[in-house]
């Protein structure tokens, strides 16, 4: 097993973190979003044309 230094341990580490973050993030604003949705889908509607 080769040596690494801290400095790539504190890299790679800070790396799967940023990744796993951006995955999280992903999902709960797409959950937000469809959340969202679905409340704008049963409790709004689009204002009638005027013509």
């Amino acid at each position: 097993m080769k040596e690494i230094s801290t400095f790539e341990l504190i890299a790679r580490n800070f790396a799967r973190f940023a990744a796993v973050s951006g995955v999280i993030a992903l999902v709960i604003w797409l959950t937000w979003v469809m959340l969202d949705f679905e409340h704008m889908q049963s409790g709004f509607t689009l204002p009638q044309s005027v013509y």
